[in-house]
C-alpha cells in the first residue's frame, strides 16, 4: 500500500508546530524582545506559504498612507535575491537595484510605487531603521511580517487566499501553513484575497477560528492588462483572447496563472513553470524562446513578478513579442479599509 506523501512528513509537521509554538510564547511572555523603532509600522504577512496576494495589498496599503502625505517605506526581506543584508531598492526618487540585488516582489513595489522608499533587509529591524534615519520615513509598511515579530507593528493585517486556503491543512513541510491556526488571534484584520463571489468570503468571515479578529475585508484579483516588458504597449487583458501564447512563470501557484490565462480565452500552446522566486538563466531564456519559434505563437506572456527579472535578456528577447500580465487587487470595503489605515497615523 502506498502511503500519501504528507503523511510520511506529518512527524516533521508536528515537531515544526512545536518550534514555531515555542517562539510564539518566548514573544508573548517577553522572553523576546519586540523593537519600537519610534514611527508606525504596518504588517502585511499570512499564515501559510505561497501566493496570497501580500505584494498587491502592502502596495495598497503604502498608497493609502501616500495619499494621507506620509513618506512611506516599505521593508521587505527580499526573497530570492542574491545579496544579503541591507539593500536600498528606491530612494523614493529612482530605482537603485535590481532584482538579482533585491528580489523580485521588492522590484515590483518599487515600480508600483515611485515616491516610496524601499528598502530589502533579512532584518527587518535594521531596514526599518535605516528608512528612518536615513531616508526620514514617518510610516512603515512591513511586507511578508506576520512571523517577524522582532518589529513592533501598530497593525497586523494577515492574508487569507479566497481560492486555496484550508483551515484543516497541517503545518509545513506535511501543509503549507507556516504557523498554527491559534496564531491567528494576533491579527488586527484579515484579508480574504482572489474573491471574485462574496459568499466565499462571508464563509471564510464566519469561521470560528476567525471571530477574535476585529476588522474582516476582502478584495477581487483581476487581470487588468498586458504590457510589453521591453517596450511601451499596453493592451486590455481581453485583447489577448483567441490567441496562441507560450506562457511561463516562476510563482508559488502556477496554476493560478494559467488558469486566469484560461479564462481570458488564450489558446496555452505550451506552459513551462518554474520554481517560486526562480532566477532566469540564460539557458530558460533560450528555451523559451525556442519553444515559442517551434510553436508559431503569437505571443510569449509571464507575470509582472517574472517579468522584472528579465531585462538582463534584452538581446534575446527585447524584439519579441513578450508581455507580462498585469493584475489589480480591489479591497471591496474601500471607506473601512482607508478609516483602518488612518486610524494608525492619526
Amino acid at each position: 500500500m502506498r502511503v500519501k506523501p504528507y503523511r510520511v512528513l506529518y512527524p516533521l509537521s508536528l515537531l515544526y508546530g512545536v518550534v514555531v509554538w515555542l517562539r510564539n510564547f518566548l514573544f508573548d511572555v517577553g522572553i523576546l524582545k519586540t523593537v519600537d523603532v519610534g514611527v508606525p509600522v504596518v504588517s502585511i504577512g499570512n499564515i501559510s506559504a505561497g501566493g496570497t496576494g501580500k505584494t498587491p495589498i502592502t502596495i495598497e496599503a503604502a498608497k493609502v498612507f501616500l495619499e494621507q502625505g506620509k513618506r512611506v517605506a516599505v521593508i521587505s526581506r527580499g526573497y530570492g535575491r542574491a545579496t544579503r543584508g541591507t539593500v536600498v531598492v528606491s530612494d523614493g526618487k529612482k530605482l537603485l537595484a535590481d532584482a538579482t540585488q533585491a528580489g523580485d516582489e521588492t522590484v515590483m513595489i518599487a515600480r508600483h510605487l515611485p515616491n516610496v522608499i524601499v528598502i530589502a533587509d533579512e532584518q527587518r529591524v535594521r531596514g526599518a531603521k535605516k528608512a528612518i534615519d536615513d531616508f526620514h520615513a514617518d510610516v512603515i509598511v512591513l511586507d511578508d511580517g506576520f512571523q517577524h515579530r522582532y518589529l513592533e507593528r501598530a497593525l497586523d493585517i494577515v492574508l487569507l487566499d479566497g481560492e486555496g486556503f484550508c483551515f484543516e491543512t497541517p503545518m509545513l513541510p506535511a501543509g503549507y501553513r507556516r504557523e498554527p491556526l491559534s496564531s491567528i488571534k494576533r491579527a488586527d484584520a484579515i484579508v480574504v484575497t482572489k474573491v471574485n463571489e462574496m459568499t466565499v468570503a462571508e464563509k471564510t468571515f464566519n469561521n470560528k477560528r476567525l471571530l477574535s479578529v476585529e476588522y474582516k475585508f476582502s478584495a477581487s484579483y483581476k487581470p487588468s492588462a498586458i504590457q510589453s516588458v521591453f517596450g511601451i504597449v499596453r493592451q486590455t487583458a481581453e485583447t489577448m483572447a483567441g490567441h496562441a501564447i507560450v506562457a511561463f512563470c516562476g510563482i508559488a501557484h502556477p496554476e493560478h496563472f494559467r488558469s486566469v490565462l484560461e479564462k481570458l480565452g488564450v489558446r496555452i500552446v505550451q506552459f513551462l513553470p518554474f520554481n517560486d522566486h526562480h532566477r532566469y538563466s540564460l539557458s530558460d531564456v533560450r528555451e523559451i524562446v525556442q519553444v515559442y519559434r517551434e510553436n508559431s505563437a503569437d505571443m510569449i506572456l509571464t507575470t509582472e513578478k517574472d517579468a522584472v527579472k528579465l531585462h538582463t535578456f534584452a538581446d534575446e528577447l527585447s524584439q519579441l513579442p513578450l508581455f507580462s500580465l498585469l493584475m489589480e487587487m480591489s479591497i471591496h470595503q474601500q471607506q473601512q479599509w482607508k478609516s483602518l489605515l488612518s486610524r494608525v497615523i492619526h
